[in-house]
């Protein structure tokens, strides 16, 4: 602020630029936002800052490698719930420790890891499903026709992005085709291999076919509104554990939206739970790869890296009801469940 006003007192600065520094001074008072001028610190001046505010560092050497490699932003998301009241004083709670921050840090990491490999799974048997059930009911390129399609425009946007993808894949699918046929696109069983799962769930959301949708969500047992949020919802989290942010201990940015007709199968009790939570990221992906991979081990996979960490406030940090393992999606083995239905 001090410097745009100086600049804006200046008789050697033109008059235009003096006239729009003025009005950005204006609305930075009138919003009281701040200019950040913190300036960068050392490993060392990070660590020391940590120490003075209370935190214990019962091993320097390994906190300086870590902040060196994580960075001390990556690890203030795991140390902010250590902050004592008011928050804003950055004092930590008594027995704080930066070892306990680093072991929640690897909780998140592990789940995240887990997480990634099931929805890939859960990926790829959406690829599948849309490119079976569609290319039967009309043909190989049925995603290049307007006609099944709500928004024009949306899907011409769609269309455009998916012949760009195609056209700078490097599979060997794809290069093959290119030379050997005149098409302008690829049959949907290669081109909806190439286009990422954000695209892919845009794409199923703006089909107008509700018979050819209907058919799919049943598959995965639900219905299609619902069907078109988790896909949302599942692109989402996949691009939180893609990025390593983080997902402990925070309230996610897409909602799990209200049922009007329950799932399926076994399900779980939200009515207390944040629909952004989570653990309501994690029953969607419990309920999807149950339909996908009826012999999945994911629940034993959850509770090995519970017991793992049982520093972890599960319940505090992620939203589980203290009768989670009790909730039918929880406590119903899928393979009896599969078999029990088929």
């Amino acid at each position: 602020m001090v410097q745009l006003l100086y600049i804006c007192t200046q008789q050697t600065t033109p008059a235009y630029l003096r006239c729009a520094l003025g009005v950005v001074i204006y609305f930075i008072a009138l919003l009281k936002l701040k200019i950040y001028v913190k300036p960068p610190l050392s490993y060392q001046e990070q660590l020391d800052k940590l120490i003075d505010r209370g935190l214990t560092v019962e091993y320097p050497e390994k906190a300086l490698h870590l902040l060196e490699n994580l960075s001390y932003y990556r690890l203030s998301g795991y140390l902010y719930p250590m902050l004592a009241e008011p928050k804003e004083a950055h004092k930590f709670k008594e027995n704080s420790t930066f070892d306990n921050a680093f072991k929640i840090y690897c909780f998140d990491r592990e789940l995240k890891q887990l997480l990634a490999g099931e929805i890939e799974k859960i990926e790829v048997s959406f690829r599948a499903k849309i490119t079976y059930v569609l290319s039967h009911k009309y043909d190989a390129f049925w995603y290049t026709y307007e006609r099944l399609f709500k928004s024009i425009d949306t899907h011409r946007k769609s269309l455009d992005s998916t012949y760009t993808m195609v056209n700078d894949s490097t599979e060997d699918f794809a290069i093959k085709f290119r030379k050997n046929y005149v098409n302008t696109y690829l049959p949907s069983w290669m081109a909806l291999e190439i286009v990422t799962f954000t695209h892919l769930s845009k794409l199923y959301s703006n089909l107008i076919d509700s018979s050819a949708k209907t058919d799919i969500a049943n598959f995965y047992g639900v219905n299609t509104p619902i069907l078109e949020n988790w896909l949302m919802i599942i692109t989402y989290t996949r691009n939180i554990c893609a990025h390593h942010s983080r997902f402990w201990n925070r309230r996610l940015s897409l909602k799990m939206s209200k049922f009007k007709k329950q799932p399926i199968y076994d399900w779980v009790d939200m009515m207390d739970v944040p629909k952004n939570s989570s653990y309501a990221y994690i029953c969607i992906v419990k309920y999807l790869i149950d339909r996908v991979n009826p012999k999945n081990t994911f629940k034993d996979k959850i509770l090995g890296l519970f017991d793992k960490y049982p520093n972890i406030d599960i319940h505090k940090g992620m939203s589980f009801p203290q009768d989670w393992r009790e909730q039918p999606l929880w406590k119903v083995d899928s393979t009896k469940q599969a078999t029990q239905t088929s």
